[in-house]
């Protein structure tokens, strides 16, 4: 029997573990019980990296005895943000993902991010007001613009937290790409997008410039050829300044007899075009470390192994639905109400 209150849709809460902190683990059980209180099927997808599978054994052998529809995907190595949540959402069985974080994200988020989903937004996008630094403000115009140059449109303070329908996650998925740059593929799946806004729990991460450029200049290299054409470009320009560098000293040697002036001209232009050479040849080996990555074809990550919760949420429960239509709305066709 299904509760007549609760959803019925399969929701599927993927939450990674980067670092170890005290409340991260222990907000699980608060996260089964807004699932089970709102939602007769779910799961919790619990990825772990590598260098945290010691710390954080013991925790999760107790966790899989106490809390059910857990699933717990433990990563043969340490891999970056992108790929942990890719792991995650990829082996998700759910009508709706939810990308969740478990130190900042309310409860909450879920039912609302959900039923917002489902009105027709495929994609819902987390917003929190986020620390920043002064420097960081200033350069984040210039940053956004760059990013505008490769189509890449995100919502400002956006966080990991996302809720995606199960079509516009296949999408993602069928790019076979979403392991480079995950958020990027979800902005460009094409299906509508909304934004949630919500006030985090632990707001204490600060946004750097180092990190700002590192993110802009990664989204770019890896997700379009743009700066390749802006730096050929550069390149172009360089040329023509080396033309009109020539001509100048050929008309400076016909009407001038002083050979020696020209030298600190002569050292400047040599200077900034061996600057430009130089950046023009760091963005080449950017693109053919992109290429052998692509001819590689090897996955982003690997699982050691799975574990599953040992408790279950209804022991009586069997796997019929009283109706053969739902009476919920879906305008983003997705899970069993087709």
């Amino acid at each position: 029997m299904i509760t007549e209150n609760k959803d019925e849709s399969f929701v599927s809460v993927v939450t990674v573990i980067n670092r170890f902190t005290a409340d991260s683990l222990s907000r699980l059980s608060e996260t089964q019980s807004e699932l089970d209180k709102n939602f007769s099927d779910y799961e919790i997808i619990l990825v772990v990296q590598k260098s945290l599978q010691n710390v954080l054994s013991n925790k999760i052998e107790q966790i899989l005895k106490d809390i059910p529809c857990v699933r717990y995907l433990q990563l043969s190595s340490d891999v970056n943000s992108d790929v942990i949540w890719s792991a995650g959402t990829e082996n998700a069985i759910g009508d709706f993902i939810i990308c969740f974080d478990l130190c900042n994200d309310p409860v909450s988020l879920i039912k609302e991010s959900v039923e917002l989903c489902r009105k027709g937004n495929d994609v819902v996008v987390g917003t929190t007001r986020q620390n920043h630094s002064l420097a960081y403000q200033i350069i984040r115009p210039l940053s956004g613009w760059m990013l505008n140059l490769i189509d890449y449109h995100l919502p400002k303070d956006a966080t990991t937290f996302r809720c995606l329908s199960r079509r516009a996650l296949n999408s993602v998925l069928d790019t076979g790409k979403f392991y480079q740059q995950f958020f990027m593929q979800i902005q460009k799946s094409g299906y509508g997008q909304a934004e949630l806004q919500y006030t985090a729990l632990n707001n204490t991460e600060r946004r750097t410039v180092s990190g700002a450029i590192r993110s802009t200049l990664r989204l770019m290299v890896f997700n379009s050829t743009s700066p390749l054409r802006i730096m050929s470009l550069l390149g172009l320009s360089g040329s023509s300044l080396a033309c009109l560098f020539s001509l100048y000293s050929i008309i400076l040697n016909i009407f001038r007899n002083d050979v020696v002036e020209g030298w600190t001209s002569t050292v400047f232009i040599i200077s900034l075009l061996a600057s430009m050479q130089f950046v023009i040849l760091s963005f080449i080996a950017e693109y053919l470390n992109r290429i052998l990555v692509e001819l590689a074809n090897a996955n982003g990550y690997s699982i050691v192994f799975e574990k599953n919760s040992q408790v279950m949420i209804n022991l009586d429960r069997i796997n019929v639905l009283e109706q053969s239509t739902s009476q919920t709305d879906n305008l983003v066709q997705t899970g069993r109400d087709r």
